[in-house]
């Protein structure tokens, strides 16, 4: 079938009416396409017309443009070829997908429906309609700024449709931004205009490419048969001319029919009428439109809806009811069925006569309209409420002067800092007045206005960042400004958070009177809190541990609030709105102030045990609180400590690799070391009682992670028990950053234990400039006290002149050593540094090698993920070192706590670190005696080659080589995981063949698989190796070569006999023979992820290869080699 060809689009065209056409030319690059496209358009009934366009109109009150029919009549045709084109949007329906409406397949599976607003009219019933509109996201977003989402791309963005009226009867397409969840830049100016912009040639010129040239064909490959790729006939210069054209004319529509200045508008109330207020919707709020403006947009309240249900919802939120009133008054006249049905709602609650508005109870409606009503500028408020606006935010009674009175005084007073003095509260005059002293004294200028852009910013600034910079002459108005800010949300730019360390750096009386309001008057999530805590802790004032207290006991005031949120947080799950929940950020007053040890102290201690079944909401308090017990010998609380030493033996995790977090290691650690200093014989008993059980837990990251804190208290109690200290040093040995060593830091501390001190340089620096978890940083400061006891002295602060080692890069001389110095450079970029610069020394194995060693002992026990990012770094620096690493790396294989998987890692590098053939041609020259000896004792050169040396000792000795080779396998075997198995298996040559050569034996091989089998766990590394040499599809005898013709013979080895993933290959041929490995992808250490090696062919190797192949379990591959490139 042929398509015509002739498209000879005008500008015009591009605002509606063509979309098939240009959905042909732009996106079907294929003339196959093109018919399947036509095909699936031809077969459609039933298409949309303007009866559509009238019921929209009658149910929401406008129409949108006509484009909006194409879309809909051509929406099934493009479902026919959507996997076929380039994805670089998908129009899928997201709205089917949220309503659990998606479209089963034919295979059983379920597939996304194609994005469609015909949905939108099939419901006849306002109210169901509106419980949309007013109670999700994309409800609100069509009820606002008529935007409809339409398309969405890989990387989580989309794309929503402007269905307002358009004067050219187009649909605009918007661009949303899901990372700040805006819509932004200008739209495409129609769906036509969307595809012809997104599907062009760059679009398409994958289509063009040729495939990646593989190293083998299929051996009865078909020749495909290249479609000529169809080019488009829209010209540039047309579209360039539509979009100038279209610009000017989107430049002068009515802000009402614009979808992103309606959602600027009103983003802020994306949220409030299903009770979940948009993130940092008191920032947004700024963008709100005055009360002013409202009465100069009354006359088009009626004329558009969208308008009537902004202003609605606008002035309810905010209290102006007044304005809510006379708005719904207006609105009533408005076409439609929805704004009357909105009105109505809102009207029943204004006047008493309903107690909920949109399903949301009044007392969370009364929360969110106070939020909104407190944060807002006073200028959208309507002038009755000026006065109880300024009542809540209580500056009626602030002693204020007049700007009269101002203006008179900046002209006659010298000191206009004097002024400031005089009116400590009134911020508003202490800006006029900075402003003009930045213009007299040159030394304040840049400091006064760094102030004004600095005050604005996060809680988290940081300004001035050298404090002796700061001015105290400025202490009056950064304090008051600060406790004005105190009044609005974090995220209202009024809130002036960004100076809250700045008030730390003051550090004056002015200071503790700010920080005292702050700590009563915040919420206890407020990110401000954070910093007035830090400030306090740090404070020289005498004042600040009153004020530290008063947080402490704040603490106690919220704890049903905390534990709602965390509810909430744990029935949704993570999400990118809850994943850095804070549920409170005055923990940390509670647990320092309880340190101070004072009677204060003793009466928060008993405060937090009243609450004994939720400890846990209370963070690391409790510990610190069971630290306290000991050191005052609070013998009343014995028992409610032993408690939580008890209960904490009962704790499960999820699965084998659930672990405990920081929280639980410091409060278990703490009541384990108070129990046993307290009550040292009963704890003695149980504390060693627990310890035994858990050895064989079936939750070994729960256990482990519990058995580090117990040994703690037991060591307390028995310092010279060998099993306590084995345990201990097995702790402290891991290098994989599990904060399960607290307990024992904190026992080595206590008893000033020499034994162990070199470990805590480790423990010190393995994280000394944490980025995103902050949890190492607690133990490495218990790691700097223990080292201070020890030695009496202070371990050197971190230095971060040269972090990332690139100035050693210049010498690389120096990078070897700079692996033994993790107080000046981080080892990982040390590693980098080596690898990125190709540094080959013998140095880098005589430090890498050791390094590498103990960062991989005791790596079994490490259940909470660190990311190994060093050690990775490190194999890489130590791989293209050589062979020399070798003792290194099998050191690593016969440590019993080194993980599984990193030593099935080292197993997979070694392979590929030597050309294959070099050990192949030196197998088939070995006598048996050298190779029985190299399976009995192999050297570091053949670690890795024992599946070689067992195919040649086999071929050599058969039957009688049973006993050598089978000890050969239960080696390997020894170091696989028991318990579970990790992906790395499937591409480890020695775990997948070495168990093959059993089947050579008969029944004798068959049951030592099955034997080994019956003992492995399921699921387990060793189950999976044995299950799939038992399974494996095997000649019984190993068959007669055949011969050798052009271009050869390829074998090859697929973990499950599948062609495709990682494989090794040999290819044999009259002159050479090749061996290599393809698909080898770990940590990209080989160029193109493949090897390849070749020696000399003869007639004898040939033979022989071909048969240790067979052993081994290559087969003949149905692809056939191309030859050497």
């Amino acid at each position: 079938m042929k398509q015509p060809t002739q498209l000879n689009l005008q500008k015009s065209d591009l605002y509606s009416g063509n979309l098939k056409e240009i959905i042909i030319d732009r996106m079907l690059v294929f003339q196959s396409l093109r018919d399947k496209f036509q095909m699936a358009f031809d077969k459609i009934k039933n298409k949309l017309d303007q009866k559509f366009l009238k019921e929209f109109e009658s149910m929401y009150g406008f129409r949108p443009g006509k484009e909006i029919l194409e879309w809909e009549n051509v929406k099934n045709a493009y479902k026919s070829i959507m996997y076929e084109v380039a994805d670089v949007w998908n129009m899928i329906d997201h709205h089917s997908a949220e309503e659990e409406e998606m479209e089963e397949d034919e295979d059983g599976g379920f597939e996304y429906a194609i994005s469609s607003v015909a949905r939108l009219t099939k419901i006849k019933d306002p109210e169901e309609i509106l419980s949309w509109l007013v109670g999700t996201y994309s409800g609100l977003m069509f009820l606002f700024n008529g935007s409809y989402a339409f398309a969405s791309d890989g990387g989580g963005d989309t794309c929503w449709i402007n269905l307002l009226p358009n004067e050219n009867e187009s649909i605009e397409v918007n661009y949303y931004n899901h990372e700040i969840g805006e819509l932004e830049n200008l739209p495409y100016f129609s769906i036509s205009h969307f595809i012809v912009e997104n599907w062009n040639h760059e679009s398409n010129e994958s289509y063009d490419d040729d495939e990646e040239e593989e190293e083998f064909e299929e051996e009865d490959a078909v020749p495909k048969l290249k479609e000529a790729i169809l080019p488009s006939q829209i010209k540039d210069s047309t579209i360039k001319a539509f979009e100038k054209e279209a610009t000017k004319l989107y430049e002068k529509k009515p802000i009402y029919h614009n979808s992103l200045d309606m959602f600027e508008r009103s983003a802020w109330l994306l949220g409030h009428s299903y009770g979940d207020p948009t993130y940092a919707f008191t920032e947004k709020l700024a963008n709100a439109p005055s009360y002013a403006l409202w009465e100069e947009e009354k006359e088009d309240i009626k004329k558009y809806p969208n308008l009537a249900a902004y202003w609605i919802l606008h002035h309810f939120y905010l209290k102006n009811d007044d304005a809510c009133r006379e708005t719904i008054k207006l609105a009533n006249k408005s076409k439609g069925k929805i704004i009357p049905k909105i009105s109505e709602h809102v009207i029943a609650y204004l006047d008493g006569k309903s107690k909920s508005l949109f399903n949301l109870p009044s007392d969370k409606l009364e929360k969110i309209r106070s939020l909104t009503f407190s944060n807002a500028d006073p200028k959208q408020i309507e002038p009755k409420n000026i006065k109880l606006y300024n009542d809540s935010l209580g500056l009626s009674n602030l002693n204020t002067i007049s700007k009269k009175d101002l203006e008179a005084r900046i002209k006659t007073e010298e000191n206009l800092f004097k002024i400031i003095e005089e009116y400590p509260d009134d911020v508003n005059a202490h800006d006029i007045l900075l402003k003009e002293i930045s213009k007299k004294d040159p030394n304040l200028k840049k400091l006064i206005e760094d102030y004004f852009r600095e005050r604005i910013g996060s809680a988290y600034n940081t300004w001035p960042y050298n404090p002796e910079k700061l001015d105290k002459r400025l202490s009056i108005a950064i304090n008051a400004a600060f406790r004005q800010g105190l009044k609005y949300d974090a995220e209202n730019k009024k809130a002036f958070c960004g100076i809250t360390k700045t008030v730390g750096m003051l550090d004056d009386d002015l200071a503790m009177v700010s920080f005292r309001e702050a700590v009563r008057q915040l919420k206890q999530d407020d990110p401000r809190l954070e910093y007035v805590v830090e400030a306090l802790i740090n404070s020289e004032q005498g004042e600040a541990n009153s004020i530290l207290a008063e947080a402490a006991w704040r603490t106690f005031e919220t704890l049903d609030n905390v534990k709602e949120i965390r509810e909430k947080v744990q029935k949704e799950g993570p999400t990118l709105n809850n994943m850095f929940t804070v549920y409170t950020h005055l923990n940390e007053a509670l647990q320092e102030r309880i340190l101070i040890m004072d009677e204060v102290s003793i009466q928060l201690i008993q405060k937090l045990f009243t609450y004994k079944d939720h400890l846990g909401y209370f963070g690391i308090s409790a510990g610190n609180a069971f630290s306290v017990c000991a050191h005052l010998d609070l013998k009343e609380h014995i028992e409610l400590i032993a408690r939580v030493v008890r209960n904490s033996f009962q704790i499960k995790g999820g699965d084998r690799n659930s672990y405990l977090e920081l929280r639980q290691i410091i409060n278990i650690s703490e009541a384990t070391l108070a129990w046993a200093k307290m009550e040292p014989e009963k704890a003695k008993q149980e504390l060693n009682e627990f310890f035994v059980k858990l050895e064989d837990s079936h939750y070994p990251g729960i256990a482990i992670d519990l058995r580090a804190c117990y040994v703690a208290g037991l060591l307390l109690l028995e310092p010279d028990n060998n099993d306590y200290l084995s345990f201990a040093e097995r702790i402290l040995g891991n290098k994989g950053d599990q904060v399960r060593v607290y307990g024992i830091i904190r026992w080595i501390r206590k008893q000033k234990v020499q034994r162990f001190k070199d470990h805590l340089w480790y423990h010190i620096y393995a994280d000394p400039d944490p980025m995103v978890d902050y949890s190492w940083s607690y133990i490495e400061v218990e790691a700097r006290r223990a080292w201070i006891v020890l030695t009496g002295e202070d371990a050197p602060e971190f230095n971060t002149s040269d972090k990332y080692a690139n100035s050693l890069s210049k010498n690389n001389s120096l990078l070897p050593e700079a692996i033994l110095h993790p107080e000046k450079y981080s080892i990982q970029h040390v590693f980098q540094r080596i690898r990125e610069t190709k540094y080959k020394h013998e140095d880098v194995i005589r430090y890498g090698g050791p390094w590498l060693v103990e960062s991989l002992r005791y790596s079994l026990d490490e259940y909470k993920y660190s990311g190994s990012y060093d050690r990775w770094e490190a194999i890489k620096a130590l791989f293209f070192q050589g062979p020399g690493v070798y003792p290194y790396f099998l050191e690593i294989l016969q440590f019993p706590y080194a993980a599984p998987s990193w030593k099935a890692h080292l197993l997979q590098f070694m392979r590929v670190m030597e050309p294959e053939s070099l050990k192949w041609k030196k197998v088939l020259t070995m006598e048996g005696s050298e190779i029985k000896q190299l399976l009995e004792q192999p050297t570091p050169n053949w670690y890795v080659w024992t599946d070689l040396l067992a195919a040649r000792l086999y071929l050599l000795d058969c039957e009688s080589s049973f006993d050598t080779i089978s000890q050969v396998i239960s080696r390997r075997l020894e170091i696989t995981n028991h318990d579970s198995y990790y992906s790395s298996i499937y591409e480890e040559s020695l775990g997948l063949r070495l168990p093959l050569l059993w089947r050579r034996f008969g029944k004798k091989g068959d049951d030592s698989i099955e034997s080994h089998w019956k003992k492995a766990k399921k699921g387990s590394e060793t189950y999976a190796l044995l299950e799939m040499a038992a399974r494996r599809k095997l000649e019984d005898q190993i068959p007669e070569m055949i011969a050798i013709k052009e271009p050869g013979i390829l074998l090859t080895f697929y973990p499950e006999q599948r062609e495709y993933g990682w494989h090794t290959w040999i290819h044999l041929a009259k002159e050479t023979i090749r061996f290599g490995t393809n698909e080898f992808h770990l940590q990209s250490v080989l160029p193109d992820s493949k090897t390849e090696s070749s020696m000399p062919a003869t007639e004898t190797n040939l033979k022989t290869v071909w048969e240790m192949a067979h052993i081994l379990g290559y087969t003949i591959s149905k692809k056939k080699p191309k030859g050497k490139k």
